[in-house]
């Protein structure tokens, strides 16, 4: 496949594809089999922590429905992220066929059970314990897995871990000491950052302090409702673009009507655009990646950068070859126009959309 009139980088340019792999970046050469028509060609977007879209949940096990309807609106590779929930529930997530015709499954993202009960947000108390090597050692495909390191036994659990995938911090009451200790034993990240846990205080800056002097990673919600327009720009001089994940938390209510909804085993009620429990607490999202992009610039994060904290970053993180327009990197692509609508979907050099 050969892509030309693609603006990449405000430049035009002919990409060439084999075997669903960039070969190659050029001059435009007005010659090939898909003309972008001058529109800009970014890469697809990696969202390392999303619950469910358009109706289906990670919890239904329906891999073939939220493939196809990431795909469409502009995440071409996901880690499904499960909720607090029974060993049974977690396993069957874990065990159940993933590889269909869309976005790409990178592997499972494991929210709890070792979390903080009162940090525990929308997550489901009841399944909350302390972390256990020999029950993790049942669940298949782990890809990222959130911990409150305070709870008893993390530092041996997140030492030994670490080994296999990636260790996030968040759902904690951890303070500072606590959280450097657990990036110094292996975890690489924060699961949304300055959501359940807490503030920056000028005596004891706790996770995201130790995250911003260990220089981790940290996972994002641009969707203008869980953290504001100010606190994104502060993020944004605090950490170094190369670290910020955005990332979607988006639930299976994404695209629905306002009403009542389940997720993780709770009543969650969808208003105007916003998730929550009965008793007002915030449930996740109800945006998809692209939306948290085009959030980032309308609150003024240069477009390039808002683009490569929902794509490039990610794919660092998780260490896959995805998120850039280069030689060598998976032919996930999306083509937008001038008003940010996404145009065409390319998946493994193949059009989706």
């Amino acid at each position: 496949m050969i892509i030309y009139n693609a603006k990449v980088n405000n430049r035009l340019c002919s990409i060439k594809i084999e075997n669903g792999v960039i070969k190659s970046v050029d001059e435009n050469v007005k010659v090939g089999n898909f003309d972008a028509n001058g529109n800009t060609v970014i890469a697809g977007l990696v969202d390392v922590h999303t619950h469910g879209i358009g109706g289906v949940d990670t919890m239904d096990c329906d891999f073939e429905s939220l493939c196809k309807t990431y795909a469409e609106a502009g995440t071409t590779a996901f880690l499904p992220t499960t909720m607090t929930l029974s060993t049974k529930s977690l396993k069957k997530v874990c065990e159940t066929k993933s590889d269909f015709l869309g976005a790409k499954v990178l592997g499972i993202h494991l929210e709890g059970p070792y979390i903080s009960k009162n940090k525990k947000g929308a997550q489901n108390e009841e399944f909350i314990k302390n972390p256990s090597l020999e029950e993790f050692s049942q669940f298949k495909n782990v890809k990222m897995i959130t911990v409150a390191p305070e709870k008893e036994g993390s530092e041996q659990f997140i030492k030994e871990v670490s080994k296999s995938c990636v260790v996030s911090l968040g759902h904690t009451e951890c303070d500072y000491e606590t959280a450097d200790k657990a990036i110094k034993s292996g975890a690489k990240c924060v699961t949304h950052l300055f959501n359940a846990m807490p503030p920056l205080n000028h005596r004891d800056t706790s996770l995201a302090g130790a995250a911003i002097d260990d220089d981790i990673y940290v996972q994002v919600i641009c969707d203008g409702l869980h953290i504001c327009k100010s606190m994104i720009n502060i993020i944004f001089k605090l950490f170094s673009t190369d670290k910020i994940v955005f990332i979607s938390d988006s639930l299976n209510m994404v695209g629905c009507p306002d009403g009542l909804y389940s997720s993780g085993g709770l009543d969650v009620y969808l208003k105007n655009g916003e998730a929550r429990l009965e008793n007002g607490t915030l449930a996740g999202s109800c945006v998809t990646l692209w939306q948290c992009v085009k959030k980032a610039v309308e609150f003024g994060i240069p477009f390039e950068v808002a683009v490569k904290c929902a794509s490039e970053n990610g794919a660092k993180l998780l260490g896959v070859k995805k998120g850039k327009i280069e030689e060598g990197y998976d032919a996930d692509l999306l083509v937008i126009d001038e008003s940010l609508n996404i145009k065409n979907v390319i998946i493994d050099g193949k059009v989706f959309k």
